[in-house]
């Protein structure tokens, strides 16, 4: 009992050293300030968002063409075609995760490519499918964690199309990761309460697992880190892989198309590497858009980034091919 007890005392006291060195160290990052406060805007105000809920035929704004389009939403704040939480027995339930670009910027309801979508799967024969939005304007990967956990698993989708490629790829002054700590959202760091200790946010730094500030390029770069660094951009497509199958669901990942790949490729190279080590299907259309936009008009004048209501219905007919040849739906179609 003695020698037991030594043996205690003894790991007690060796622990004393490294309690003061850490209170030291997390002092002295509490007396400098650090992290520093933000000296550049973020893209958002926030590090999670969602569209208004139970908007019906809401005008919103498209300043790059000075136009409006209308918008109507659920409970949920998820776009129209408009479902409630439970679906319907014997339905078979499609949603669709991503960005402006997923939710249909610019566009009518009726115009977005989940709405084309499931209007096209009715066409060959399946009757009992309903097609979720689930993109949201300005979704990265990152909100797109949140989002799945605090609404989207509720509706228990059977096949998902992560479609999150366009906003991750962006350069901006901070990573979205990195505002959330920043900003101390509290959402975020719930659920990681290390980030509250500043001596383990200054490690997690030093070893580049979390980027605070936009790292300096050279003369000519854009400057910025990715909103989504391509390290984070894998983690969040595991994840989510890992949330869907777990539901029971088919994930897919979705390269969704712009005009040309440009900034994209990078993040394209990882949604690749990342249903190769999954073993899930992907379906990036991004070649078959370049060539489409050679001969015609599939994005807006203004607004190159987002489809307008012809692109929008070809990358509905290029998805309900895929999702029908993949043998995804099943049999039901004719």
């Amino acid at each position: 009992m003695a020698s037991r007890l030594s043996w205690s005392r003894r790991l007690i006291f060796s622990l004393i050293p490294v309690a003061v060195l850490f209170a030291v160290i997390e002092g002295g990052l509490m007396a400098a300030d650090w992290p520093p406060e933000p000296t550049a805007p973020f893209e958002h105000n926030e590090p999670f968002w969602t569209a208004d809920p139970d908007l019906r035929s809401e005008a919103l704004p498209h300043n790059e063409e000075q136009t409006t389009f209308p918008v109507s939403t659920n409970g949920d704040g998820l776009r129209a075609p408009l479902f409630s939480v439970e679906a319907d027995p014997g339905t078979l339930r499609i949603m669709t995760l991503g960005c402006s670009t997923t939710f249909g910027w610019g566009v009518r309801d009726e115009e977005t490519y989940p709405a084309r979508l499931g209007g096209y799967l009715a066409q060959r024969g399946y009757d009992s499918v309903e097609v979720v939005n689930g993109g949201q304007p300005g979704y990265t990967s990152f909100q797109g964690r949140w989002l799945w956990d605090r609404v989207l698993k509720d509706y228990r989708p059977d096949v998902v199309l992560i479609g999150y490629v366009v906003q991750d790829a962006r350069k901006a002054s901070y990573s979205d990761k990195s505002q959330a700590i920043l900003q101390n959202d509290a959402r975020f760091l719930k659920d990681n309460v290390l980030y509250r200790l500043r001596s383990y946010l200054l490690l997690r730094t030093a070893l580049g697992k979390v980027q605070i500030r936009a790292k300096e390029r050279g003369q000519g770069d854009q400057g910025g880190t990715h909103r989504v660094p391509v390290a984070d951009y894998s983690e969040n497509l595991q994840y989510l892989i890992d949330q869907v199958e777990g539901l029971g669901g088919a994930p897919v990942l979705f390269g969704y198309p712009l005009e040309r790949s440009g900034y994209t490729a990078d993040h394209r190279s990882i949604l690749k590497a990342a249903a190769q080590v999954k073993g899930v299907p992907l379906f990036d259309p991004q070649p078959q858009m370049e060539a489409a936009t050679r001969s015609q008009q599939l994005y807006f004048p203004n607004d190159r980034g987002h489809a307008n209501a012809a692109g929008n219905d070809l990358i509905a007919q290029w998805v309900a091919d895929f999702l029908v040849e993949s043998g995804l739906l099943g049999q039901e179609g004719s």
